[in-house]
């Protein structure tokens, strides 16, 4: 979970689809194989799943609670392997200025140090949208190569 001040949701949706686009290990699905490994495919195009919503109406108290409950929902749920991109995010408005981006992925695709280095190149990829620029692509960004490798669990 992280806390956001002032997001424009379509920029950063636009943001996280850049670095999915140029990053073939957010677009991987893990397949059984029939010895009950995980085979990874790489897809050449996968959506990036925000969603969006506004709890502004509702008390601070109620939303943490809420919060609590969908994080629980959502990993008793699991995430299905089989289809990429192996990740779920929603933008959550809590008052006028602060936002919880809440974000999972598949412990099975990639570490703690990949899921870092996502967040960090999609908040590069957000601040160059707000600017007018274009976000680099993941080839050019500094530590790209090491920070964005996964390996996946048997």
């Amino acid at each position: 979970m992280l806390s956001l001040n002032r997001v424009l949701p379509l920029v950063y949706e636009q943001a996280w689809q850049a670095v999915l686009d140029d990053t073939p290990l957010c677009r991987t699905a893990l397949l059984r194989t029939p010895d009950g490994g995980l085979r990874r495919t790489v897809r050449a195009h996968a959506r990036f799943p925000l969603h969006t919503v506004d709890w502004r109406a509702t008390r601070p108290e109620v939303q943490d609670a809420r919060l609590s409950e969908r994080l629980a929902r959502e990993a008793a749920i699991g995430l299905p392997l089989d289809r990429a991109p192996l990740m779920c995010a929603t933008l959550i408005r809590r008052s006028d200025r602060t936002w919880t981006f809440a974000w999972r992925y598949a412990r099975e695709l990639m570490g703690r140090r990949a899921g870092l280095g996502l967040l960090d190149a999609a908040t590069e990829a957000y601040g160059a949208l707000l600017s007018g620029a274009a976000p680099r692509h993941a080839d050019t960004r500094p530590g790209a190569a090491g920070g964005l490798v996964g390996t996946v669990a048997r």
